[in-house]
């Protein structure tokens, strides 16, 4: 202990000499202010009850009964025999009677471990007892939560270490001293507010937050230290200075520099119009832009005291500006079936998170749909019974086919349900638009359908009328005459030499009503003419055979 006199002489006493000092000098010199603070000494402040005097006090709280007497020149009491009930009475914490507080692991999930004293590692366990000195490590998706000897609460996040540097009660439980040491990862505490006799500071390689309130967060990221007060008042200290963080705020050391002066926290993210049902993965929500907002983190659940995280996702844009809409959205590639809890913090620009919106959602994705391969999407079929074929899916031992001429499925065709990945369609479709779509069937439930698909079938062009078609041959020359080809359609003529046995001696595309060729040989041949559409669509062939002789 340090005592100045006058501000000439510094005395350096042990703590029980200088105990019995500070008594001299008060009998000596009325005038001596003994100055007790909570800035320069820890202390419990005691509320007294009927029938209590300083005596009893010391005997039930401290280590030396006979301390009462510091503790009446501390508090200034004139009668240690008469104490009105409600009275505060500070009592210095190397006074009181401590003992060891362990804290218990309450909940686990996913990997965690726990680095015993003797530097051992083991899977941490619900109902461990953790002392000073230990070690806690969670992994990718994983949580520990620790329960104090005050009820107070701290959540180990995924890849997190943290240690245990002190763990005390003082004067029989009524006040606890808590000390954490965070060297990576994130902690949020849900200090007790029934247990105000309680001192707990979290320290950073840089920082310390000491508690003051009953819900905040602390993380690091490399060398910065963030704070995000959500309930109460939490003191930030770095590098000789410090802020107070009332609730709704938060502040950030900055690589082991002092803290930025607190800002408002980010309100919830707007969850009302986020989807609650999904039939396929991946899971995506498209959050709304938020003010200051540059970011997103986002937790699912299967419980909604996020007792589980089996999944997460951080979306972070590295310019505000031109990644705003890809920001705004959070991808989950791979759920199980079932109902689930998504929580949405906000991220502002130095990285502070704010407050959770907590939205929930459905999935049932499986069995997996197939994926539709023939038709394509908006094909044009010319077959009147096309055949329909989709991919292969693990699961499914059958799979449920609906072909409709509505996208939603209230004009239906037919359904079918087929063992097989094909089905050629067995009645004659209707020239016109068809939409159809597949789900999978694992024996037991049906899963659901796919995205829509649609196909047109169009009839191909009929036979060509070459009832008033006309062949003339001038020379080696012919001349052919028929009727003109409906709109939007052209001839399509072969020459064969039958007389020679000769294939494709000539032949042209794009022809109307009148057209003329060369002749290679003379003797017996034959016309082929069809009609063929814009797209190269041919229907059947329309056969004339004559004779052409040398004139």
């Amino acid at each position: 202990m340090y005592l100045r006199l006058n501000n000439r002489v510094t005395f350096l006493l042990s703590s029980i000499t200088a105990k019995y000092y500070l008594l001299f000098l008060l009998l000596i010199n009325p005038h001596f202010n003994v100055a007790f603070s909570e800035e320069s000494s820890a202390q419990w402040r005691y509320s007294t009850r009927k029938g209590d005097t300083l005596i009893h006090i010391a005997k039930r709280y401290l280590n030396d009964p006979a301390d009462w007497r510091a503790l009446q020149l501390l508090n200034k009491i004139k009668n240690p025999y008469l104490m009105l009930p409600g009275r505060i009475v500070r009592v210095p914490l190397n006074l009181l009677k401590q003992s060891p507080a362990p804290a218990v692991i309450v909940l686990v999930s996913g990997v965690a471990n726990v680095k015993w004293l003797d530097n051992t590692v083991q899977a941490a366990t619900v109902g461990s007892k953790i002392s000073a000195g230990t070690q806690l490590i969670t992994g990718e998706n994983s949580k520990i939560n620790l329960k104090f000897a005050d009820g107070s609460i701290v959540t180990l996040e995924s890849n997190t270490t943290l240690n245990l540097d002190a763990l005390s009660t003082y004067g029989g439980g009524g006040m606890v001293d808590t000390k954490l040491r965070l060297q990576q990862g994130k902690v949020e505490v849900m200090a007790n507010p029934t247990h105000q006799q309680s001192n707990m500071q979290i320290f950073t390689p840089t920082a310390v937050a000491a508690v003051r309130g009953t819900e905040f967060r602390v993380s690091i990221d490399g060398a910065d230290i963030r704070q995000e007060t959500l309930n109460g008042n939490v003191e930030l200290s770095a590098a000789g200075d410090s802020v107070s963080v009332v609730k709704g705020y938060g502040s950030l050391s900055e690589n082991g520099r002092a803290p930025l002066p607190p800002v408002l926290l980010l309100k919830a993210p707007d969850t009302s119009n986020l989807p609650n049902k999904f039939e396929a993965l991946p899971v995506s929500f498209e959050l709304p832009a938020q003010d200051k907002a540059v970011g997103f983190e986002a937790q699912i659940s299967s419980d909604a005291q996020f007792k589980t995280i089996l999944a997460s996702n951080v979306k972070l844009a590295n310019n505000p500006v031109k990644d705003a809409i890809n920001t705004n959205q959070l991808i989950f590639e791979d759920l199980q079936d079932g109902e689930y809890y998504l929580k949405v913090r906000a991220k502002d620009k130095k990285g502070l998170e704010g407050y959770d919106a907590t939205h929930t959602f459905s999935l049932n994705a499986r069995p997996f749909a197939p994926k539709l391969e023939s038709p394509k999407v908006n094909e044009v079929v010319r077959d009147a019974k096309p055949t329909l074929v989709w991919s292969k899916v693990m699961d499914a031992k059958t799979y449920l086919l609906e072909l409709a001429r509505d996208n939603e499925f209230k004009d239906m065709v037919s359904r079918f349900e087929v063992n097989k990945i094909d089905l050629t369609i067995e009645n004659p479709l209707a020239p016109g638009q068809y939409f159809w779509r597949l789900a999978s069937i694992d024996g037991v439930d049906k899963g659901p359908y796919a995205d829509t698909s649609n196909f047109t079938y169009k009839v191909k062009p009929d036979a060509p009328d070459v009832s008033q078609l006309k062949i003339n041959v001038l020379q080696n020359r012919v001349f052919v005459t028929t009727i003109e080809p409906p709109s939007g359609l052209a001839y399509k003529v072969i020459l064969n030499n039958d007389f020679n046995a000769q294939k494709k001696v000539w032949m042209a595309q794009g022809l109307d009503g009148k057209f003329n060729f060369l002749l290679k040989e003379f003797g017996q041949q034959t016309l082929s003419l069809s009609l063929v559409e814009a797209g190269g669509v041919s229907g059947p062939e329309s056969v004339v055979e004559f004779i052409a002789l040398p004139q």
